[in-house]
């Protein structure tokens, strides 16, 4: 996978971790030349490509790639063309930028966005990024991702690091390794994780990019004890639902899901999920977000409706698009709260709630954000257990050429009400910190038991903050670009 200007772990640390962001010289562009000439219209460039590819395309019904013989400039041109017809804040892009002084098209990508900075001293848009296409339609389409099974989270990003497991997928190398939630990660191939500034290494290690390449690994478990690990990349099937259950309480049958990743496979697994908690007749949710970084948006969509149900929902907007004052108007701007499904077409099972809460954090973001606010929007009640999420209210509409998926920020969305602006992310009703001692869907687990506990007394627990008291350092997720998005990918129905 690259992530542009930056690699994985340079991206997730490029605010202050590590302190390693890639300068545009060392990116190949230069801001100080003259732009070319007059651009024709994106289609003008579309699929003209240096290296066009040929065959069948498996994630497009065994088409033919569209690709055409053109040139590295055909590809740039159809970038900076398309970036000014739909990009969100096109009006800022820089317009000096010279497109030759770019060694190739991510680079050049990578500065068609807008340079200004946010009051925090953060990027205005720190969302742009690009993947390989064959790997994006992998991961969105199938679940399968190149890795070990695992994923990362930061409890202290300054030196000395700390980088524990976050969860593992069921049944993966790692889980078959005895990899668990909760062991720190002390070294990558010999480079200590803790103090080394060898970004490139760690990233080979962390997110390798060949298949049955072999890594190794030292790990610390909760107990103190070192084990050593060495392991081998493959394709990962992922399961984004899991834990399905419910726990007993004093009010009745509270249902918990761990759902982690808003791609398509994982639409029936949550009508399988809701199926089940409504079968079991319970009254209230834990929708366990922690780790949900996003994705497609409908699928979002359809999970609020399953919630909240037909009565909360009727004539109501789950989500308008925003887009850019060149975009045409669109008929199907509006999203309703879908009733059936994307797929099948086929009616969804409801749990007609009318509250639900959420464990959330800073790696809660995009489409997992949008179920807060089309929630909120239809007057369901939503308790946010954990951290502040990541703040995501702009999606894109990935666009693939010559063989590489563009990601700009291309619509901002709000709910029924009005809403949207929530930049600096969703507050909890409840902060309270991970500490990663026990398993996801695990009562005794610190967020579940928190929630349990608000539900029970309306009161934030005793390990808990409630909103407006001082925060202290949460947990920050390391994971790459795409599993950080919202998109509109079979949106349309």
């Amino acid at each position: 996978m690259l992530f542009n200007p930056t690699t994985a772990l340079k991206k997730s640390l490029k605010y202050s971790y590590l302190v390693l962001i890639c300068a545009l010289s060392a990116c190949g562009g230069s801001e100080e030349d003259s732009s070319p000439g007059a651009i024709l219209s994106s289609s003008a460039y579309k699929d003209m490509c240096a290296s066009p590819r040929t065959g069948a395309d498996p994630y497009n019904n065994n088409r033919a790639y569209p690709d055409r013989q053109g040139s590295l400039k055909d590809e740039k041109n159809w970038l900076r063309a398309w970036v000014d017809e739909t990009y969100l804040w096109y009006r800022e892009v820089p317009k000096n930028l010279n497109p030759d002084h770019y060694a190739s098209a991510t680079a050049y990508f990578a500065a068609l966005k807008t340079p200004l900075i946010t009051a925090s001293g953060k990027e205005k848009d720190h969302y742009h990024f690009t993947e390989n296409t064959a790997e994006y339609n992998k991961q969105s389409q199938s679940g399968l991702e190149l890795g070990y099974g695992m994923a990362y989270t930061f409890i202290a990003t300054d030196v000395p690091r700390r980088l524990v497991v976050a969860y593992v997928e069921p049944n993966s190398l790692a889980e078959n390794a005895g990899i668990s939630r909760g062991m720190e990660i002390e070294s990558v191939d010999d480079y200590d994780l803790r103090t080394s500034n060898n970004t490139d290494a760690l990233n080979s290690g962390l997110f390798p990019t060949i298949a049955y390449q072999r890594h190794q690994f030292v790990f610390k478990d909760l107990n103190g004890k070192k084990l050593n690990k060495s392991l081998t990349a493959l394709e990962v099937q992922t399961t984004p639902v899991q834990n399905v259950k419910n726990f007993l309480s004093v009010k009745g049958k509270v249902g918990y899901l761990t759902f982690n990743s808003h791609n398509a496979i994982s639409e029936s697994q949550l009508i399988n999920a809701v199926t089940q908690l409504k079968n079991d007749n319970v009254s209230d949710l834990i929708l366990d977000l922690r780790y949900n970084g996003g994705g497609a948006l409908y699928i979002a969509d359809e999970l609020s409706y399953m919630i909240a149900g037909p009565a909360q929902t009727l004539g109501k907007t789950f989500f308008k698009l925003k887009y850019n004052d060149k975009t045409p108007v669109d008929p199907n701007n509006t999203w309703p709260f879908y009733s059936t499904s994307g797929s099948s077409g086929a009616l969804l099972p409801t749990l007609n709630l009318k509250q639900v809460t959420i464990l959330a954090g800073s790696g809660t973001c995009s489409a997992s954000e949008a179920i807060i606010n089309g929630l909120r929007g239809a007057d369901v009640k939503v308790n946010l257990i954990g951290g502040q999420t990541c703040g995501k209210p702009y999606g894109f509409i990935p666009q693939d050429n010559c063989g590489t998926t563009y990601f700009t920020v291309q619509f901002q969305g709000e709910n029924h009400k009005g809403f949207g602006d929530y930049a600096d992310g969703f507050s909890p009703t409840c902060k309270v910190d991970e500490d990663f001692k026990a398993a996801l869907g695990d009562k005794n687990e610190r967020l579940i038991s928190a929630a349990l506990s608000y539900n029970a007394t309306g009161q934030c627990p005793a390990n808990g903050q409630t909103l407006g008291q001082s925060r202290s350092e949460s947990s920050a997720p390391l994971r790459p670009a795409l599993r950080e998005i919202m998109t509109l990918e079979k949106a349309r129905r």
